[in-house]
Formats: C-alpha cells, structure tokens, sequence
C-alpha cells in the first residue's frame, strides 16, 4: 500500500525505490481489484447496462454505421459487457495493455542508450496504473449519473465550446487528464531507471499518445462522414 498512495504523492521517491526492488504483484492485485468493483458496481444498475447499450450504438453510428430494432433488441438481451473495458480510457488498464506498455518502455529507454531490465519497466508499468484506478473510482459515479460510459475527464468534456463530433472534439476526446498524469509517472519510472530527465520520456510518450488519439479520431471523422 506504501507505493499505491506513493505513486500519487511521491512519485519520484517511490518510482526510485520500484526500481531498486521491483516488486509489483500487489499492486497489480489491487490495481484490478478496484477496476473489477468499479466496473460490477456500475454494471450490476440499469443505468449500467443501458449505458454499455448506448456506447456500442454510439460507436456503431459514429463509424458510419446502424443500429436496427432487431440489433438493439439483441443489445437489451446481451448487454455487451466487452464495451465497459473499451471505453472510457479502461482498456490502458487491461493486463495485456500493460504488458505491452512494458515493452515499450524497454524500447524507449534504448532509443535513448540506456538498458531498463523487462522486469523493471513492468513494475514501473503496474504501479503507473495506479492513477488509472483512481480514474475510474473518481468516473463510476460520474458514468451513473451521466448515464455514460465515456470518459467524464477527457479534454473535449472540459471544453464544451467544441462541436460535438467535429475532429478535433474527437481528438480531445481520446485525451485524457489521468491520462497525460499516467504517461508523467511512466516517464518519472524511467527517468529514476535511467537517470535520465524525466520531461525527455514525457514528451516522447505525449508524441505517442496524441498520434493514437489522432489516428483514431480521423479514422471516426472519415467513416462518420465528418470530413
């Protein structure tokens, strides 16, 4: 428990010590165990289930797509549970995303000339979560009153002068607040690895993220008929 509440207040300071011993199966139990009762909490309400209803549809349409009365009579049938982990900014804290964060972070400490061990850059990883679960502890209560799976902290939410499903709504809207505070403690990790400059790491890891962000959005504004 030291290092979970460490990552939120000391990062520097408990990223040093992950690195010099890295352990991480507690945190990682944890770390799931709270987005395993965050997401059964909210999904065991109607508002729930009609919320993973209104999210497939949503996507459905914004690709260029339709939902039929026959599809969404299968929907209320079979709520798609899948969709709760794909949403929101959830599917960063799937154990295989993590995984290959991992990898990523091994392959960004070598494009800088330093070697982080896979299992370093994993305990790194798991304890970066950590601001992903206190994401979705703050988000399950804000999903049941907006009656919505998507991210109540993206940008695009904060800035609500942008046009709903315009490109750079949908840019905004795949950037995150705990995300950009995610890829800070990944790059602090690595900073305390390679004694590197932890800002280096951070831009790096924005260039990143934004691209994915843009990529997705332009592939929603194309098939969505936005531009």
């Amino acid at each position: 428990m030291r290092h979970i509440t460490g990552v939120l207040w000391l990062p520097r300071a408990t990223m040093a010590e992950i690195v010099r011993h890295p352990a991480f199966v507690t945190t990682w139990i944890v770390v799931v165990s709270v987005v395993a009762v965050c997401g059964g909490a909210l999904l065991s309400t109607r508002v729930g289930r009609q919320a993973l209803i209104d999210e497939r549809v949503r996507v459905v349409e914004a690709l260029g797509g339709r939902v039929d009365d026959a599809a969404y009579a299968a929907l209320q049938a079979d709520p798609p549970t899948l969709v709760y982990l794909t949403s929101g900014g959830r599917l960063l804290l799937t154990p295989p995303v993590t995984l290959l964060v991992a990898l990523g972070l091994v392959v960004l400490a070598a494009s800088s000339g330093a070697r982080v061990r896979y299992i370093v850059a994993l305990a790194i990883a798991v304890h970066a979560t950590v601001v992903l679960a206190v994401q979705q502890v703050v988000a399950t209560p804000l999903h049941y009153l907006r009656e919505s799976l998507t991210s109540p902290t993206n940008i695009a939410g904060l800035l609500p002068m942008l046009e709903e499903g315009s490109w750079p709504a949908r840019l905004l809207g795949s950037v995150d607040v705990f995300g950009l505070w995610w890829m800070w403690v990944l790059a602090v990790g690595l900073a305390a690895a390679t004694g590197t400059p932890a800002r280096r790491y951070f831009w790096k890891l924005l260039v990143v993220y934004v691209g994915i962000a843009a990529i997705v959005a332009t592939v929603f504004a194309v098939l969505g008929g936005s531009v």
